[in-house]
């Protein structure tokens, strides 16, 4: 089963207290009881847990906040992309190159997740493909949450009619996920 690094977890607990301030209690309450009591421990930056405990929180907060639908999964990724680009990786916003952009970004996947391999290609008429193999127990909210995190991340590098789209997802039972970026560039 796939780990992910306790930063993770605690950058979404921190956004959802910054963003949803008495929502927090409220997911909580409502996380499957295997991963509540995480929640009740000191969760520690550097130390890996249960992938599940992510996604679990990803979703719940989705249903909380959002419509249950996965769709805040994405917001929830632009607005952290908007934070991060901000603080701990502005200097990507200085990448020009799309496909340098993007694979700088996918460069952290190992600090946050113990499982999967993350590629960047281009793609004709100004699109990008960002794979994800080898993370057999993916789940779509956190993909969802990559996807809006990526696009935001185009977007805050100047680019223009930023779109995205999930292509593949290995929790459909396809070999590997691929997300799709299409954009103008910024000349025009």
């Amino acid at each position: 089963m796939a780990q992910v690094k306790g930063i993770a977890v605690l950058g979404l607990i921190k956004f959802i207290k910054k963003n949803m301030k008495d929502a927090l209690p409220k997911i909580v309450a409502s996380l499957p009881p295997e991963t509540k009591k995480y929640m009740d421990e000191h969760i520690l930056l550097t130390e890996w847990y249960p992938y599940k405990l992510y996604t679990d929180l990803l979703k719940t907060m989705d249903k909380v906040i959002g419509r249950g639908d996965l769709s805040y999964c994405i917001e929830q990724g632009r607005l952290s992309a908007q934070h991060d680009l901000s603080t701990v990786y502005r200097i990507f916003l200085n990448f020009v190159s799309p496909r340098l952009i993007v694979t700088k970004a996918m460069s952290i996947w190992n600090s946050y997740y113990d499982a999967g391999q993350v590629e960047a290609g281009m793609l004709a008429d100004n699109g990008i493909s960002v794979t994800i193999k080898e993370f057999p127990d993916i789940d779509i909210a956190h993909v969802k949450n990559a996807q809006g995190w990526l696009e935001q991340f185009l977007v805050m590098c100047k680019f223009k009619e930023v779109k995205s789209g999930i292509e593949k997802c290995q929790c459909y039972g396809d070999p590997f996920t691929e997300l799709r970026f299409t954009y103008k560039s910024q000349g025009g």
